[in-house]
């Protein structure tokens, strides 16, 4: 079989409904992005038609969202609605989230309008709030009413402007009106206590709009698919390859006109440690605004000398007031594979993997490879015979696809392993067929920040019986992206999602993710708390429906469990250690009994 399409690293990418502002009395200097023009946003639009796993999109919810993308990118944002919703807000918004502000439309018969927020207003109402906020945790049933209500009102505004018909014309018009009135709306409305005046703030030009317009049209596709500039998804690349700097040990995202998130907070790391979590937005470094900053800036910030202390404000779900959390900077040395002997268990040789990424150097599956056999060379040398292989996915958010295939045959000796099917075209099927690396009885750890490509070596191990799964759902995303140059301008690289890939089984992963063997929870009270996947990003491709293929475990789960309820050792352990400065690593040790479990009931 040719080698599949690449299959691009995952990222949380969320679009900000808030209104966050900076001061509007900075002096600004020349934008140094690349130039994106109506002609590049035309060259988006005919890629999707060509490279599109859909060829029958919703091209009216594409400019619709384009246009409004377009509005909110504006240093004073601007909101687009259809006319009949607006009217209705108060059914579909709370009361305290109705912001007061002008309506005008670009023509009185436009069965939408544009609004213009009362900045002003909204800055007293956002204080008012914040004397009433709480940041008491709120429950998982609280967590997926909000976001449910959320679906909700995005569904019905979905539905408003598929009634009126918002289409290319209104589109078209739309950035016309900001292209004439950029003068108007090319400063923040009000000051904010966030800002940094020591730096220069970027010129906002409609290289800034039309990108935004470029990812509104894409975005209403996918999450996934995306333009944006080439050197960043270079400079994205390089730091994800083994490195060292002096800072909180965290990968984020976004930054620009999107909000800058916490990906994954490193295991072990300060941010951890401090208590930062994948989700959390970063409003502010410092107390210095993050708003329209590009992630380098960000991420610049947030580095310092080792033993310093940042403050980064941060929004997270469910807490209505952002907190400010203090992490002392330290060295960060990233690895992307990790290995060690579990202490204490020292039979059990232990592989981390971040990401499945490439180097000039090596790979993920050369360096896992020279792990396992360090494990094995260091077990010889303690006189200790390796028993058991763990392999740790989690929050391993993906990476090149033909990676995903090559590590997992290293641990598959004959099937099919994954295969990818988009439409008018056959399946592509990839098997087994190299040496396995090990016959090693192993285990599989999977949370639900294990996506893309760690789900399909998580499901190829499993269908085959080659390990154990243990852990939580993962994320859900089995969809392909392609990166290519974008057609007449060779500085941005355009990501289309073009196919689906499905399980050995013949099912899709997609949106019901990989299901653990064995359920293993992080959580000392050994709870499951809500976690944010794929099914609840707004457009995700849906799940489709398959025959039922039901999968029967390759081991014999009861016994285990009923193993780890005499023998583990597990709870004694946290109990002791529930209170250590640093957490410990609650689903490892968990998972630790359950591995003991399978080697006693299947020796």
């Amino acid at each position: 079989m040719k080698k599949l399409s690449l299959y691009f690293i995952f990222v949380l990418t969320l679009v900000s409904t808030s209104f966050l502002h900076c001061e509007p009395n900075r002096k600004s200097k020349k934008s140094d992005k690349a130039p994106f023009t109506a002609k590049d946003f035309e060259s988006v639009v005919l890629s999707v038609s060509r490279h599109y796993i859909d060829k029958n999109i919703d091209k009216d919810r594409a400019y619709t969202d384009a246009a409004v993308f377009a509005m909110l990118s504006l240093p004073h944002g601007l909101y687009l609605y259809p006319e009949s919703y607006y009217n209705e807000r108060e059914k579909y918004e709370e009361a305290d989230n109705i912001v007061p502000g002008e309506t005008f439309k670009l023509s009185p018969s436009d069965e939408f309008l544009i609004f213009d927020p009362d900045y002003k207003k909204l800055e007293k109402m956002r204080k008012l709030k914040e004397t009433k906020k709480s940041n008491k945790k709120k429950s998982n049933k609280d967590l997926k009413a909000i976001i449910e209500k959320e679906q909700k009102r995005k569904s019905v505004l979905a539905a408003r402007w598929k009634q009126i018909k918002f289409g290319k014309k209104d589109f078209e018009r739309v950035m016309k009106f900001i292209e004439e009135n950029l003068d108007k709306y090319d400063e923040p409305p009000i000051e904010d206590k966030f800002a940094d005046s020591s730096e220069e703030k970027e010129e906002f030009t409609t290289t800034d709009v039309y990108i935004s317009a470029a990812n509104g049209y894409l975005n209403s596709l996918d999450p996934h698919s995306a333009v944006f500039l080439k050197k960043a998804w270079e400079e994205s690349m390089a730091k994800i390859q083994d490195s060292s700097f002096e800072g909180i040990g965290a990968i984020l995202s976004g930054g620009g006109s999107r909000d800058v998130i916490v990906e994954n907070p490193l295991e072990g790391r300060p941010a951890v440690q401090a208590g930062l979590r994948a989700g959390d937005v970063i409003i502010a470094v410092n107390k210095k605004r993050t708003k329209g900053l590009s992630l380098e800036k960000v991420v610049k910030r947030i580095k310092g000398k080792k033993g310093t202390i940042v403050t980064l404000s941060v929004q997270r779900k469910g807490v209505d007031s952002l907190i400010d959390i203090k992490i002392k900077r330290a060295k960060i040395i990233i690895k992307n594979v990790s290995h060690r002997l579990i202490k204490g268990k020292e039979h059990i040789g232990y592989i981390k993997l971040t990401g499945f990424v490439k180097s000039p150097r090596e790979s993920s599956d050369t360096e896992i490879i020279k792990a396992y056999r360090k494990l094995v060379k260091e077990a010889r040398s303690k006189r200790i015979k390796l028993k058991a292989l763990i392999l740790d996915l989690r929050s391993n958010a993906g990476g090149y696809l033909d990676l995903a295939i090559d590590i997992s045959d290293m641990f598959i000796s004959k099937g099919l392993i994954v295969s990818t099917k988009s439409p008018n075209r056959g399946p592509e099927e990839a098997f087994a067929k190299n040496k396995d690396l090990t016959g090693l009885p192993m285990a599989v750890l999977i949370n639900a920040k294990s996506a893309s490509a760690s789900e399909i070596v998580a499901s190829a191990l499993k269908f085959h019986g080659r390990a154990i799964l243990l852990g939580e759902r993962t994320f859900g995303k089995a969809t392909v992206q392609k990166l290519m140059d974008l057609q007449g301008n060779s500085n941005y690289f355009l990501k289309i999602t073009q196919a689906r890939y499905y399980s050995p089984s013949g099912q899709t992963i997609q949106v019901v993710g990989v299901q653990p063997d064995i359920p293993v929870s992080n959580e000392i009270d050994g709870s499951f708390p809500f976690q944010y996947r794929e099914e609840n990003m707004w457009h995700h491709l849906p799940e489709i429906t398959s025959d039922d293929v039901t999968t029967k475990s390759h081991y014999d789960i009861e016994k285990i469990k009923d193993w780890v309820e005499t023998n583990g050792k597990a709870k004694a352990y946290l109990d002791k250690h529930k209170n250590d400065p640093i957490k410990p690593d609650i689903q490892l040790i968990r998972s630790l009994d359950y591995i003991e479990g399978m080697l006693k009931v299947h020796p």
